[in-house]
């Protein structure tokens, strides 16, 4: 039953489960003997929170919001309104 068990977590599903995990924390055990896995997640941890840095500023919603647009390629509403209340620049947004 012990190896039933082993057999599951390999190298390649543990790889492919560090992809979608979201903190170091939630690895499996039988996962976190594998280094490369470890780093792939604490690689991510670290590129997340580098990105929050930009948006610490505003409300949770506003936030969430302006990651949201970043994400799909799109302005956020804060980058809308500050293109559109420049009367400096003379372009047509």
């Amino acid at each position: 039953m012990v190896a039933e068990k082993e057999s599951k977590y390999t190298r390649e599903f543990c790889e492919s489960l560090a992809q979608r995990i979201s903190a170091e924390a939630n690895v499996p055990q039988e996962c976190k003997h594998f280094d490369n896995v470890m780093i792939m997640v604490r690689r991510r941890e670290s590129i997340r929170s580098a990105q929050s840095v930009a948006f610490e500023g505003m409300s949770p919603g506003e936030a969430h919001a302006a990651m949201a647009a970043k994400e799909r390629g799109h302005l956020n509403p804060m980058q809308i309104q500050r293109r559109m209340t420049n009367r400096t620049s003379n372009r047509v947004w």
